[in-house]
């Protein structure tokens, strides 16, 4: 059978900063098919979209090579490099759709913007169109959706709006950069469904780029593997993916989190618990001033944490993860109920009540460059906390003693957070918050912007350290993997309430409540998984 003719053809394409980042890569997108790239952070990946979207930077350029659309029309080389029809022939769903999108327009308007500009359409008529775009991409309540803001839309709605934008002037080929990287594991699965009905209805051709090998494995018919700008091994996805040949495509494969053995010294000594805990935010208030409504983020939540005990919080955005983490580290006030801290319940207004408990529980966010001062050297972040604990004599051997623990060198004491990646600053963040000696932590999506291989040495680093120190903590994610590889009891919340709790094996191989069963089903790649 004949080959259609190819959407997207990039031919020996090399693109320079100061040095070449992308070397001599060729690829081809066909109609109806989707072509997926694949690597770690700093691999190229998105910088390769760029040219072939036209939208590199006044600093980067392209050495050699070409891009040539449907019909052979060349779109960028080393002579036009901004030549690419952008939205109309060619468009492209970025990870971020909060950043994507402006947030002091409606989205109505937003979508409508290429229409006005490319098809030249009357306002009446542009839109019936954006309606008809948000009927397609399945968002709910289109004629409310059109006048919203994007912050009055959820991570998944907003993503379906970036989509509708991107399709608005019937491109042939849709690129998308990590689409779903951001979203929970149920929205992640609906917006891939939703490319996929789309991509075949419209015959679109996709170049989908991703780390997670698993979301590739479910709907790329061929991929490419990408290490420091050049690509190591291409061909049939599952041929790839199932019989690898290149060493780091192995490596990769191999890269999914292990379960590792939990801290043997742990028993049955409750280190932290809730009782009946619930926790409002404030929506409105009256002329007066008073709060005259309430969101319940918590709800009459019941749990404890044992010593040295790894326990997994799991749930879509909005269920209330984040906001319960908080309440257990008194970040955020109580509205009810209370927590105990080694059964002594604790008194959050207190001074020397919360100094004494803060010793003891410790925090790791997610984005460890916004925890860390960019104009502080790391030694002299840790050498603050380390004050703190306050029975520290050689300041700076410590220092260099907590970097050596989480895998970085004494001399890196020196240096400030912009000189790392972001797997070092997590190590850093780590290291900030193990200097007070705390025996808790609460880890709220401490890997989820990692790559895959780097998410395994953390998590690794993490396991080691919890069983050395005897650490419990309560690891917060949507990453169903992860906590399955880490933790040994999980709790699974569902608009602020626990719905399901138990045992990591027993829960995962037998949830009981429906909506765990739904999160169970919607991982990708859940049969190599479970094989």
């Amino acid at each position: 059978m004949n080959m259609p003719e190819a959407s997207l053809r990039v031919s020996n394409l090399t693109v320079s900063f100061e040095k070449p980042v992308v070397k001599c890569v060729s690829l081809e997108v066909f109609p109806g098919k989707t072509t997926a790239i694949v690597g770690e952070s700093g691999s190229g990946k998105t910088i390769l979209s760029m040219a072939i979207m036209g939208l590199l930077p006044n600093s980067a350029r392209i050495e050699t090579g070409e891009v040539r659309g449907l019909g052979g029309e060349v779109w960028a080389n080393a002579e036009c490099e901004r030549g690419a029809p952008v939205g109309r022939e060619i468009s492209m769903v970025f990870q971020d759709p909060m950043s994507s999108l402006n947030p002091s327009m409606k989205v109505g308007e937003q979508v409508a913007e290429p229409l006005l500009i490319h098809k030249k359409i009357s306002v009446e008529e542009c839109k019936v169109r954006v309606l008809n775009l948000f009927k397609e991409v399945e968002l709910s309540e289109p004629e409310k959706a059109f006048y919203k803001y994007p912050h009055e839309l959820s991570g998944g709605q907003k993503q379906r709006v970036m989509i509708a934008m991107a399709l608005a002037c019937d491109p042939k080929i849709l690129i998308a950069d990590e689409p779903t990287t951001a979203l929970d594991v149920t929205v992640q699965n609906t917006i891939l469904e939703l490319l996929q009905r789309l991509q075949k209805k419209r015959n679109l051709g996709v170049l989908f780029i991703s780390h997670d090998l698993d979301v590739v494995r479910d709907i790329a018919d061929c991929v490419l593997v990408m290490r420091y700008g050049e690509v190591v091994e291409h061909g049939d996805c599952s041929q790839v993916l199932e019989a690898p040949k290149h060493e780091y495509t192995k490596e990769l494969l191999a890269s999914r989190p292990k379960r590792g053995d939990a801290c043997e010294k742990g028993g049955e000594e409750i280190l932290i618990e809730a009782r009946r805990v619930c926790l409002d935010y404030v929506t409105d208030k009256n002329w007066m001033g008073n709060a005259s409504n309430f969101f319940t983020a918590v709800k009459d939540v019941d749990f404890n944490i044992k010593k040295g005990e790894r326990v997994g919080l799991v749930g879509e955005s909005g269920s209330g993860k984040s906001s319960l983490g908080k309440v257990l580290l008194g970040m955020e006030p109580v509205t009810n109920g209370e927590i105990l801290w080694k059964g002594k319940v604790i008194d959050f207004e207190d001074r020397g009540s919360m100094k004494s408990f803060r010793k003891g529980a410790q925090p790791v966010f997610q984005d460890p460059f916004s925890a860390l001062n960019p104009r502080m050297k790391i030694g002299a972040a840790l050498a603050e906390a380390l004050m703190i604990r306050g029975d520290v004599v050689d300041i700076e051997a410590q220092v260099s003693d907590l970097l050596k623990e989480v895998g970085l060198e004494a001399s890196d004491a020196e240096k400030y957070p912009g000189s790392f990646s972001g797997g070092q600053r997590q190590r850093i963040v780590l290291a900030r918050a193990l200097a007070i000696e705390p025996e808790f932590l609460v880890l709220d999506e401490s890997v989820a912007a990692l790559d895959l291989r780097i998410q395994a040495e953390i998590l690794d680093l993490l396991s080691e350290i919890q069983k050395k120190r005897e650490l419990a903590f309560l690891f917060i994610s949507h990453d169903l993997t992860v906590i399955e590889a880490i933790c040994d009891r999980v709790l699974i919340m569902k608009k602020g309430e626990i719905v399901e709790e138990g045992k990591t094996q027993e829960l995962f191989c037998n949830p009981k409540n429906p909506y765990t069963k739904r999160l169970l089903e919607s991982r990708p790649g859940l049969q190599e998984i479970r094989n």
